[in-house]
């Protein structure tokens, strides 16, 4: 049986701030049918013989449009007890968690099959990968809230049905996260990461059927880091063979600098502007960076 990598961190958006965008997975947007992975800074699940080849771009059902992303079982693997199968993306920069919302159409074809399980995730004090926010869609027609850094999580009142899309909201603020499903509010929670999101994934436990995603909307007021601008700062040469090197502006100063591969795991930590790469294999990375300041930044980078 193929072995499979847990995925935290993948490819950047495009986008460095805006009031609101839509993610529908049309054709307009520059979408097409087939593999999601590297399709506007999506990434899938890897496996040992490369990425898993059934989280697509779909035909087959959308709430909005046309398309919708399928997270689809993989016959070729064995069922996990955690979801770890399906696609994911990062925002350019975290986005500030004291004013941002996203919402999105689920769709699940049936019961006593996989959990279904989005999570948006931020990197705490410890570099550490942690959920910020989450609602699974559970195996026996529940729904359930996540509601701290270890995954726990409350049921909500409401339920899913298989083949009917579901609507789900998350409110983050300075204080608080909220939980609506289809429009009706489920839970109020302490914001208990405090923490800028990262980036979003939808993934499953592959115990069977499939869900479908759709019509995400992320409305924020800017989505870089306080203090900086894209304009500010720069990673290069990205891809890379030898030497990463990360510009910054003026007067601000390299604390650490921490590289993770795709499975999250730090990989190189290094306090200067100038990082020798390589050791690293060739593929996909993410760059945590922290100025003197205390102000940090993320940017993905790939290593040839």
């Amino acid at each position: 049986m193929k072995k499979i990598y847990i995925f935290l961190l993948t490819m950047v958006s495009a986008t460095t701030s805006f009031a609101q965008q839509i993610i529908s997975f049309e054709a307009s947007e520059g979408y097409a049918l087939g593999t999601l992975n590297e399709q506007n800074g999506w990434e899938v699940t890897e496996g040992s013989d490369g990425f898993i080849s059934n989280q697509i771009v779909s035909n087959e059902r959308a709430s909005n449009g046309s398309f919708s992303f399928k997270n689809a079982f993989e016959p070729t693997f064995d069922s996990q007890w955690f979801p770890i199968f399906g696609g994911s993306k990062t925002f350019e920069t975290p986005v500030d968690y004291t004013n941002f919302a996203i919402s999105y159409d689920v769709l699940a074809t049936a019961t006593l099959g996989s959990d279904f399980e989005f999570v948006l995730f931020a990197i705490d004090q410890n570099d550490e990968f942690v959920p910020v926010a989450g609602v699974g869609i559970e195996n026996r027609g529940m729904i359930y809230l996540t509601k701290d850094k270890d995954y726990d999580f409350d049921y909500a009142e409401a339920e899913w049905t298989a083949n009917e899309w579901v609507n789900v909201k998350i409110e983050v603020t300075a204080n608080e996260i909220k939980y609506y499903i289809n429009n009706v509010l489920q839970q109020s929670i302490p914001n208990f990461t405090q923490l800028n999101i990262v980036g979003f994934n939808m993934l499953h436990n592959n115990y069977g059927a499939d869900a479908y995603y759709d019509n995400f909307v992320i409305t924020t007021q800017n989505l870089a880091t306080a203090g900086f601008d894209k304009s500010d700062f720069s990673v290069y040469p990205n891809p890379v063979t030898s030497e990463l090197s990360v510009l910054l502006p003026a007067n601000e100063i390299i604390a650490e600098a921490v590289i993770y591969n795709l499975a999250g795991q730090q990989v190189l930590q290094s306090n200067q502007n100038h990082i020798d790469v390589r050791s690293l294999p060739s593929g996909t990375y993410f760059l945590k960076a922290t100025t003197t300041n205390g102000t940090s930044f993320s940017r993905k980078v790939i290593k040839k």
